[in-house]
């Protein structure tokens, strides 16, 4: 299933994103491998530090482009699709397209990739009742 912006941003939670963006795949498999040079190159390019200052613009710098959830940190830009190695030699319009980007913070982006979410997302509080109250 191809995932687009204009999709994501009809989701209205950040856990509902969450869940859209997260991975199912295995985590231990490589990106790129020994091939990690090339999404360096790609990263430090002029064609990517533009894309990345619009993408930024465009989410207002906010996790999942949530306005709820700025990033205090440094912003990483997702590819909503992972990019492969051949995308990024043959420098694949799919890499520069803003409906395929989305700002997230570092623990975001581990999250999507490796984890389940569960350090990013607040559990919802325990209802209090008038005498279930102790101390310690």
């Amino acid at each position: 299933m191809i995932k687009t912006y204009q999709e994501l941003i009809r989701i209205p939670t950040f856990e509902e994103r969450f869940e859209y963006l997260k991975l199912k795949a295995n985590p231990s498999e490589a990106t790129f491998g020994g091939h990690r040079y090339l999404n360096q190159a790609l990263y430090k390019s002029p064609e990517w530090q533009s894309i990345r200052q619009r993408v930024i613009i465009r989410d207002n710098g906010c996790d999942l482009g949530l306005t709820d959830r700025p990033i205090r940190t440094k912003i990483l830009i997702h590819h909503l699709n992972p990019i492969t190695i051949e995308q990024v030699l043959n420098r694949d319009p799919a890499i520069f397209d803003l409906n395929n980007l989305i700002c997230v913070s570092h623990e975001t982006h581990e999250a999507i990739h490796y984890g389940d979410g569960s350090r990013l997302i607040p559990s919802t509080p325990t209802e209090r009742k008038p005498g279930d109250t102790k101390l310690w």
